[in-house]
């Protein structure tokens, strides 16, 4: 093989390969500088929704409602936390599957971290808030069931923040809904930018756990929502005093993984976790024990669990880990705290702790490799190598639990964390990540082939039809080469073809890429018995 055509080979390996690698190791953080929330009905009496943010280096932003006319601009300075407080009359959900217009929009000049944390009297759980580029389309809920031995009822929910027009979601509750809807049977539902819509369960004491949120065909893949879910008041496990709200933001399903670690809440006697598997055959160990055979939609919740704990499934899973009552736990009231896989660890974050009067003790727990620990810093200060203990089941990984001080802080390790934040005080509580990372998807390159020119023109052709198709170079995006779904041309360099347009059903953007490298003739000069013979063409 000629020097030519190996370089070329090798100059179009490496392009695809680069392209990929690139991706794969590039990040959707979880700080951003556009994120979408709302609040989930919470217990009565006195109330306020606070948001947190956060961030690494002075900016301004602005919070607003946008379908309501409220706002209010804000400051950060770096290192610091600014706190917005939202209007309760405007933006607590507490309706069942009615549409609603109290979504909060928070949009800032440089990257910050949210967070946010709704009080009720002695009941209150907080959440991180992700950026909109973490958001997804499909969902499976992790919730609680809710509490009946008050009128009314205190139930289980969720709630789904719409973020683009035309956007529809089909949601199958997995118990009958304040609404009647029957478990198992999906109902669609039709959201404009800034609407929501909260489900609530029937009956109390059922679950909403592995209710289904999924964009349909028509609302497609370029049209995110968020979904947080909860309960307006629970006993975690039941019989566990007291009652609290639980808050959380779930993680879409697509970037679950199937390793998770759990720590102990500092000052307590133990935690309740709980599993949820989203596929069928899903076979989950904790802590190396018997393999759990689960399928799509169980949920096994294990009760005043006192240790550090490594689940590992062959399928994705959530896990989430729960505070429990003080009156079971020591310390504390009801939490709701989805985790982070491993796969999903962050190298630099800032967070702030809940600002209340009431909760007067804040800790953070750290997951790491083993082999960083000496490279892992709080504010800019190493963690004493001391303070971290080895899980049993997966040596590799180790973590610690410390007592921070109120307000912002800045954790950091090189080979990359997870951390979760929390805090209890005056039978008040809060749980929520200090931030993940969600991979971004890989730029997937979906044909290459060698061409030799000698043979003329080659067709190329979008594998779906597309509405409005044009075809670029990734060499040269500004260039339009032709429109339609199929390209016929003499290719006169290699490059890596791309036609763009939109689904019919969705409308939403689309993109396929085609690779093609030039091959060139190669020429010998053999000998035959050492002498030379004709030039032969291969």
């Amino acid at each position: 093989m000629s020097r030519s055509i190996l370089f070329r080979i090798l100059l179009l390996f490496m392009l695809v390969r680069s392209v990929g690698a690139t991706a794969q190791q590039g990040v959707v953080p979880s700080m951003g500088t556009e994120f979408w929330l709302g609040f989930l009905q919470n217990y009565t009496g006195a109330q306020r929704l606070d948001i947190f943010i956060s961030g690494q280096v002075n900016t301004s932003g602005t919070v607003t409602m946008p379908l309501v006319g409220w706002s209010q601009p804000f400051t950060v300075t770096a290192n610091q936390t600014t706190t917005v407080t939202i209007p309760v009359a405007l933006a607590e959900h507490t309706t069942s599957e009615v549409i609603e217009n109290k979504s909060i929009l928070i949009q800032t000049n440089d990257t910050v971290a949210v967070f946010a944390i709704n009080f009720q009297s002695f009941t209150a759980d907080g959440s991180q808030v992700f950026p909109i580029q973490s958001l997804g389309t499909e969902y499976r809920v992790q919730s609680y069931k809710g509490l009946g031995s008050f009128s009314p009822g205190y139930s289980s929910e969720l709630l789904v923040v719409s973020t683009k027009d035309d956007t529809q979601v089909e949601i199958t509750p997995t118990a009958t809904t304040l609404g009647g809807r029957p478990p198992g049977v999906p109902f669609i539902v039709d959201l404009d930018s800034g609407q929501t819509y909260q489900v609530q369960a029937d009956n109390p004491q059922d679950d909403l756990t592995g209710t289904t949120v999924v964009g349909t065909d028509s609302s497609g893949a370029c049209r995110p929502f968020a979904v947080f879910s909860g309960v307006v008041c629970t006993n975690i496990p039941a019989g566990c005093t007291a009652c609290d709200h639980v808050f959380g933001q779930n993680l879409p399903r697509n970037v679950w993984g199937t390793t998770y670690f759990s720590v102990p809440f500092n000052t307590t006697t133990g935690y309740t976790y709980r599993i949820l598997a989203d596929e069928n055959g899903t076979s989950v160990t904790v802590n190396g024990g018997a393999p759990l055979a689960m399928n799509a939609g169980d949920v096994v919740e294990v009760n005043n669990f006192a240790g550090a704990a490594c689940f590992e499934s062959n399928k994705p899973i959530n896990v989430a880990q729960l505070m429990e009552g003080s009156s079971c736990s020591g310390n504390g009231d009801p939490a709701l705290l989805i985790l982070n896989a491993a796969e999903q660890s962050i190298d630099n974050v800032s967070f702030a702790t809940v600002v209340s009067t009431v909760i007067n003790q804040h800790f953070l727990n750290v997951i790491v490799e083993t082999a960083s620990i000496p490279t892992v810093s709080l504010d800019g200060n190493p963690i004493p190598p001391g303070q971290f203990t080895t899980f049993t089941a997966n040596p590799l990984y180790s973590w610690a639990s410390l007592s921070i001080a109120a307000g912002s802080h800045t954790l950091n390790c090189p080979d990359g964390l997870i951390g979760y934040v929390y805090g209890m005080g005056g039978y008040e509580s809060y749980a929520y990540s200090t931030g993940s990372f969600t991979p971004v998807p890989p730029l997937v390159v979906d044909s290459v082939d060698c061409v030799n020119p000698g043979n003329g023109q080659i067709t190329l052709a979008s594998p779906i039809p597309l509405f409005a198709p044009y075809w670029t170079t990734l060499s040269n995006p500004n260039d339009t080469l032709a429109f339609g779904n199929t390209y016929t041309f003499l290719p006169t360099v290699s490059d890596v073809y791309v036609v763009h347009g939109q689904q019919f059903i969705s409308q939403c953007t689309d993109e396929y890429l085609f690779s093609i490298e030039l091959t060139t003739p190669i020429f010998t000069d053999p000998t035959i018995n050492g002498q030379p013979a004709a030039s032969i063409q291969v």
